[in-house]
């Protein structure tokens, strides 16, 4: 066993068990046509079927409604080249939570702001938060370092 089947198992426990995701095949086969016209350079691969399809176990609990109710305690980092996880999903995710959030955006590509990037500023403002509790007054802007 290889040390990135760990890594590669429980991503798709967590991820298979977050939703209910479609059995049929050509839900997929239709994603994958249409993400190829509009994303030419990895649509058709996010698009495609994954173990999800056939994993036996039913979600553990309803997904989370995201909204701008709760608690204002919602730190949100995100670069802005990160082919995993677009910028404007970070965005939206942001628009969605209100002023109950707010969204750290770094001049940066990869998946992985906080410990697995370097941007000082990106790390600051998160440690800050995460050992004292200070929430930037606004989103936050961090240019490359």
């Amino acid at each position: 066993m290889s040390p990135n089947d760990n890594a590669l198992t429980v991503f798709l426990s967590v991820t298979c068990n977050d939703v209910a995701w479609p059995e049929d095949v050509t839900v997929y086969r239709r994603g994958v046509a249409e993400d190829r016209e509009r994303y030419p350079l990895y649509g058709a691969a996010t698009a495609n079927i994954t173990p999800c399809a056939f994993w036996p176990y039913t979600p553990a609990e309803p997904p989370v409604r995201i909204d701008a109710k709760g608690p204002r305690n919602v730190l949100l980092l995100q670069n802005r080249r990160d082919a995993s996880t677009p910028h404007r999903d970070g965005k939206m995710l942001r628009e969605k939570s209100g002023d109950r959030a707010r969204l750290v955006s770094v001049d940066d590509s990869g998946h992985g702001v906080y410990v697995l990037g370097n941007n000082s500023c990106a790390l600051n403002t998160a440690t800050r938060y995460l050992v004292e509790g200070e929430m930037p007054a606004k989103d936050t802007f961090c240019r490359a370092d």
